[in-house]
């Protein structure tokens, strides 16, 4: 699918529709990511907006920046995160956009790395963790179904490659997705593992 300029339909029912019928989904993931409040947080593939606004709001002395590929998706997220004066909106590539290096706390991956085509994923995750700074955490939930997804040991390559520390892993099945791979990654933590394995 073309992300940056997808279908009429596709903006409707992602953008628009599902956001409203799976908002609890939204809202217990978001509820996961432990935040004080005073962090810079960069969600990677924001969409429309459905977990932004949950972060947003936790946020108080802190902010939050949006990246999305997609005009017509990152339009519906201003939108709905318009009363929050502490996001900022990017459009475009991760690699492309001035983010400044190990300047965000949080970087969260929920629902879209598997949507990157495979010869730019690599290159999506070095450029997302070069925005971290050291200590900073990689908050990841990603679909391993084989039809859509990718396997949880691609997934946990492309992290180790980047120089990132496994904190937590699991795997487990979530409706509406399916099985996912939700973890936590650290970026220059000494001490931890950097391969779950060893």
């Amino acid at each position: 699918m073309d992300f940056v300029n997808p279908p009429f339909a596709f903006v409707l029912v992602d953008g628009v529709i599902a956001p409203r019928i799976f908002a609890s989904f939204y809202r217990r993931y978001a509820a996961t990511i432990e935040l004080d409040g005073n962090e810079v947080v960069l969600e990677f593939g924001c969409g429309s907006g459905g977990i932004s606004e949950r972060l947003a709001s936790r946020l108080g002395e802190g902010s939050l920046k949006c990246v999305d590929i997609s005009p017509p998706m990152l339009r519906i997220a201003q939108r709905r995160l318009k009363k929050h004066n502490n996001v900022q909106c990017f459009v475009g590539r991760i690699e492309d956009l001035a983010v400044d290096r190990n300047s965000v706390d949080v970087v969260i991956i929920h629902n879209a790395l598997h949507d990157v085509e495979g010869k730019e994923r690599q290159a999506t995750v070095d450029a997302l963790v070069s925005t971290l700074k050291p200590g900073g955490k990689l908050c990841f939930r990603e679909p391993t179904k084989p039809l859509h997804g990718l396997p949880v040991a691609e997934y946990r390559e492309m992290m180790l490659k980047a120089g990132l520390s496994e904190a937590r892993a699991r795997e487990y099945k979530v409706f509406p997705i399916g099985w996912v791979f939700d973890a936590v990654f650290v970026k220059g933590v000494s001490g931890m593992r950097q391969n779950p394995s060893e």
